[in-house]
This record gives C-alpha cells, structure tokens and sequence, in this order.
C-alpha cells in the first residue's frame, strides 16, 4: 500500500510539473517561430532589392532628389522601400499620419518577365475621381503605402517600389499577387487634409 501511494504521489508531482512547465515550453516553439520569420524577412529583404535594383536598371533610373531620380529609405520602418519622383507637386507640406489622402494609382508587378501587368488601378473602382480615400497610417492599406505617403505632398507623383515585406508578404493576396512579391505602384496625390 505505501509503495501504491509513493507512486501515486509522484505521478501527480510529474503532472503538476508538466503542467507548469507545457506552457513555457511551447512558449520556446513561437519564439523559433517568430526568429523563422525574422529571418525569413531578412532573406527577403536581399532578395527584393536585388530586383528592386534590378528594375531602377532596366529604366535608367539613377539615385538623387530630383525628377525621375530615387531615394531609398532606410528608416526601421520603411528600410527597402524606394521612391522615384515623377512629378513635384504645389503642395507645400509632406502627408502626415491622420490625413486623409485621395490617391490615383495605377499597381503593377516589378520582375522583368512581369514588369507590364496592371493587377490593380484606382480607376475602375468606381468612383467618379478614380481615386481611393484613404486615411494614412490606420493600416487601412499595405505598408509601403503609409510609410511612402509619409514622403508626398499634394500633387505629387511618384513611383513607389515595395519590397514584399511592406507589401503583402509570404501570402501574397490570393488570386491577385502571389507571396513574396516586391510591387510598383505609380501614385499620385490629388488631395490631403
């Protein structure tokens, strides 16, 4: 009997000990998780600047402020995404977030075997400025949009090149763009207030 009631006791010790241990455990699992993903957008990162580079090439354009010239940024938040000036508008102050911005664009893959396929444009969404309102920085669109908004002011046109990781990502919009995919997104700016 007292052997039974050892035993008895140390299964529950073992049950109570993995039950406060389970958690901590799993806990390991998300963070090789979240470390995948990190890596996997770090990987990525190389990737769509290669093609990002690649595509500033095949067009002639060079690096600098003015028209059809770029910038690249680099800030945490935005780090990969370029900016080609088409036009400089009259507005006097960059979009700041809480604006609200009406947007003509015209989205288009950037890869040179599919550099010339529209897979989305403001103006068959039917509205009668062929534009989209959109309120910048809510996360109302991708982040490559708020963040280059953040850059424009009224009137100004602009070539934003996004790498996939502030665009869409691994998944990609199912049945328009595939995972992993950078994007050119010719934009400009008809109003923010």
């Amino acid at each position: 009997m007292t052997h039974l009631f050892k035993r008895s006791v140390l299964l529950r010790l073992m049950a109570v000990l993995l039950t406060l241990t389970a958690p901590a455990l799993s806990g390991c699992k998300d963070d090789n998780s979240s470390e995948d993903a990190a890596n996997r957008v770090a990987e990525y990162k190389v990737i769509d600047d290669g093609l990002i580079q690649a595509y500033l090439t095949r067009h002639n354009i060079t690096q600098g402020t003015g028209v059809n010239q770029y910038q690249r940024l680099t800030d945490a938040s935005n780090d990969g995404l370029y900016l080609v000036t088409l036009e400089n508008g009259p507005g006097t102050t960059n979009i700041i977030n809480g604006n609200r911005a009406e947007i003509k664009y015209v989205g288009r893959f950037l890869r040179a075997t599919n550099e010339t396929t529209v897979f989305d444009n403001s103006t068959e969404n039917g509205i009668p400025c062929g534009c989209l309102s959109v309120l910048v920085g809510a996360g109302q669109v991708i982040k490559g949009w708020d963040e280059g908004l953040l850059k424009m002011k009224k009137g100004d046109r602009k070539l934003l090149l996004i790498p996939s990781y502030l665009a869409y990502g691994q998944a990609g919009s199912p049945g328009s763009i595939p995972g992993d995919e950078p994007l050119v997104f010719d934009m400009t700016v008809l109003d923010a207030r």
